[in-house]
């Protein structure tokens, strides 16, 4: 009896991994998936890399798509209009420089982040080592925290702690992952999102220049990238 419940527990947790993964995905490798995670102990690490190339396949199935690079330019946008409105002001503006009128504006390029970063994640593939999952639990965690900080200010709720210990926990993800990304031969890419992580660090007006800059580095680096690839290139990696 208790061999049959631990084959149905892990016929189910097979189903439920292999669920994660696109139809067109599932019909050329579900069966082999399944078999094996029936048969395997599923560790910590095997289970975030599952999760991992779900999401990989997702965002780079033959015909990609194009969300993380167009999230990336949304957010860049947004980051520069920020940016600019704060610079028109007659005087800086306090600790952390939002504005009731412009506040949109960070709410979309932090909302604009999470799929971005995603997708620049997945870029490191199975090599993306400890520094590169730290980077991305922190970048996730942090952005999303923030844009709680972010809807609390839209509300006029009281903001200032969270908002601190979320931006400063997204600037760290965010620049440990561009730390990654340099290590694993992506320089460019890598410096500009170290920067844009970076530049939470500088007073606000500063600040929020520096981040929308790096991130319009970011952007570009990608939509070149992006427009780079041949159709054959892109339907690589989703057998990898």
């Amino acid at each position: 009896m208790q061999l049959n419940g631990d084959l149905a527990s892990r016929r189910e947790r097979a189903a439920r991994y292999v669920g994660l993964f696109p139809r067109a995905w599932r019909e050329r490798y579900g069966d082999e998936l399944a078999d094996l995670l029936e048969n395997e102990p599923l560790g910590l690490r095997a289970r975030f890399d599952l999760v991992r190339g779900a999401l990989d396949a997702r965002l780079h199935p033959p015909v990609p798509s194009p969300l993380p690079v167009a999230a990336a330019l949304v957010a860049s946008a947004s980051a520069a209009a920020h940016a600019f409105v704060l610079a028109t002001q007659p005087v800086p503006t306090d600790w952390p420089g939002y504005l009731d009128d412009a506040l949109p504006l960070i709410l979309l390029s932090v909302a604009a982040l999470l799929p971005a970063l995603v997708g620049l994640w997945l870029r490191l593939g199975d090599t993306d080592g400890a520094i590169g999952r730290i980077g991305i639990v922190l970048a996730m965690t942090g952005h999303v925290a923030w844009l709680v900080a972010l809807g609390a200010a839209a509300a006029h709720v009281a903001y200032g702690a969270l908002t601190a210990a979320a931006a400063t926990v997204a600037m760290a993800g965010t620049a440990a992952l561009g730390v990654a990304l340099v290590g694993r031969g992506q320089v460019p890419l890598g410096v500009l999102l170290a920067a844009a992580g970076l530049a939470g660090v500088a007073p606000p007006g500063l600040g929020w220049t520096a981040f929308a800059a790096a991130w319009t580095g970011v952007a570009f680096l990608l939509v070149i990238d992006f427009a780079g690839r041949s159709p054959s290139t892109r339907g690589t990696r989703l057998a990898g």
